[in-house]
């Protein structure tokens, strides 16, 4: 399944880790623009003034365009006009549009409500709604990413409890970690 990242599930780190974990585990294929990534940038050196812009650039958006070099996605320009929803969202809409995506995932559903999109198949999903689905089809697939996180996290590290309680916060995700607690127990 091919999957548009919007930037609003690329921050917080947290979340972005599993997403791109489950991406690297071949869940899904994932796309986004250097518009998406500007955004990511934009909000996460706003919210956090220690972080340097450098830093974020060569660390950060560096190992994402490494791990996913077919991630980045341009020409998608044209599609803007043919979209019906937000107007801030179209670009987002327009990559999914322009490279056939299944779906995208975002916590903002309603900036892509749009006639266009259920016309051309394009679900929106949350990322707790995309993580539910890999339980009911891969169920094996969510623990391992969070394993794999487990062993990564060294500053600071966390066990895989500490993960699922952390991911558990952000919106849509409660209900999908629990059932992959259980399925981890």
């Amino acid at each position: 399944m091919l999957v548009v990242l919007d930037a609003c599930v690329l921050y917080p780190p947290s979340l972005r880790d599993l997403l791109l974990t489950l991406a690297s585990l071949d869940a899904f294929d994932v796309r986004w623009s250097e518009e998406i990534l500007d955004e990511l940038r934009r909000n996460v050196l706003a919210d956090c003034p220690d972080i340097s812009p450098e830093h974020f650039d060569g660390h950060t958006l560096a190992a994402m365009r490494s791990a996913f070099p077919d991630a980045l996605v341009s020409g998608f320009e044209p599609c803007i006009e043919q979209l019906d929803n937000d107007p801030k969202d179209r670009h987002v809409a327009a990559v999914a549009m322009a490279t056939g995506a299944q779906a995208i995932v975002t916590l903002d559903v309603d900036d892509f409500r749009s006639g266009v999109l259920t016309a051309a198949g394009i679900r929106i999903v949350t990322p707790g709604t995309l993580l539910d689905e890999l339980l009911d089809t891969e169920p094996g697939l969510p623990g391992a990413a969070i394993g794999d996180l487990a062993a990564r996290w060294i500053r600071p590290s966390r066990t895989v409890d500490e993960i699922l309680d952390l991911l558990a916060r952000h919106p849509t995700m409660s209900g999908p970690i629990e059932r992959l607690r259980a399925l981890m127990a």
